[in-house]
């Protein structure tokens, strides 16, 4: 497959920088060691907030600075034999990112700006960008699940802090009637669809209350499925037959997988972990920060939790995105990936 990236004289530098990227110890049981080294994202002008990963392997990351002044938006791709180059994107006055999802070639990213929801379409064999308006009405696109390059669900906020689900079939071009959760107003969410309109939401309300809904209707109706009375939130989610969740408790960040309808084993993690990602259904990455602030990533497998020693990665990562072929995390001005 052909690849058309679009790039910026830094390029060269995340090509010579390539060489000492990237360190794996592959596993075919435990790892003894697993091993990463970070590269500095190619602009250091907006923080990296989001990234996301095709199955072909490639990945784009995101990042806005959230106000006026200055260069907004930045992102960069690597493709699928490891190289970073950055990608032109146009500037969003008071832009956030909070969302991506993609599919085969194509990638959304979604979150707000100063006019309301900013939803991008971003194909990943050649860089080309479209601006997409959202679900009508929204302010802000919190979640996105795509099931294939035309197809994807979104969990959007509106006026009174409503949080809706919509779907689209024909890539964003445009989006069912959204459907209000009144359940998951002023909540934080997150979402995993195994079909455009087989979809999981979990929630967790102000006084830390988890609870997982799935629809098989695009949200016209919700079962719950059943979660423990200690979880005190659940920030990532990824199901397809069962699910996978990163989850607090009162004492630990913990992943958490179903093993029954109504069951659930927890890994208990030994640092904060914002982000979690599968890259198949028995192999994933958590990432996250020490207590000292430190960054922190560890891979989970059938086998347990194995940690994974980062070099040059200076600062917590806040969010990864993961294939078969290759998981990328990110903090705010660094990339890292592993092979899982």
């Amino acid at each position: 497959m052909r690849r058309h990236i679009i790039t910026t004289p830094r390029v060269a530098r995340s090509a010579l920088l390539l060489a000492g990227a990237l360190l794996l110890v592959g596993c075919t049981t435990v790892p003894a060691a697993l091993g990463a080294v970070g590269l500095p994202s190619l602009s250091l002008d907006a923080p990296l907030t989001t990234v996301a990963c095709t199955s072909s392997g490639t990945c784009i990351a995101l990042g806005a600075s959230g106000t006026s002044n200055g260069p907004t938006t930045t992102a960069q791709i690597r493709n699928h034999k490891g190289v970073w180059s950055a990608l032109n994107v146009p500037a969003s006055p008071v832009a956030s990112f909070y969302a991506g999802s993609c599919a085969t070639t194509r990638c959304y990213f979604g979150g707000t700006r100063s006019t309301g929801e900013l939803l991008w379409s971003i194909n990943a064999d050649n860089g080309r960008l479209n601006a997409l308006a959202g679900p009508p009405g929204g302010l802000v696109i919190r979640d996105l699940s795509c099931v294939n390059d035309r197809e994807c669900a979104a969990l959007d906020m509106a006026a009174n802090n409503l949080v809706r689900l919509s779907y689209t079939t024909n890539a964003g071009a445009t989006w069912s009637a959204p459907r209000t959760l009144r359940w998951a107003s002023i909540t934080a969410t997150a979402l995993s669809c195994v079909a455009v309109t087989d979809c999981y939401i979990a929630s967790t309300s102000p006084g830390h209350v988890v609870t997982v809904r799935q629809t098989l209707n695009g949200g016209a109706r919700f079962t719950t499925v059943p979660t423990p009375a200690t979880w005190r939130s659940l920030t990532s989610l990824q199901c397809a037959t069962q699910c996978t969740a990163l989850v607090q408790t009162a004492s630990a960040s913990a992943i958490a997988t179903q093993t029954t309808t109504h069951r659930w084993h927890l890994s208990g993690l030994s640092f904060a972990a914002t982000a979690l990602s599968c890259a198949t259904a028995t192999r994933c990455l958590a990432v996250g920060q020490l207590s000292d602030h430190a960054p922190a990533m560890v891979q989970w497998t059938t086998q347990g939790v194995h940690p994974v020693a980062l070099t040059y990665v200076p600062s917590a990562l806040t969010d990864v995105a993961c294939q078969p072929q290759v998981c990328v995390a990110i903090g705010v001005t660094t990339v890292v990936a592993l092979r899982p």
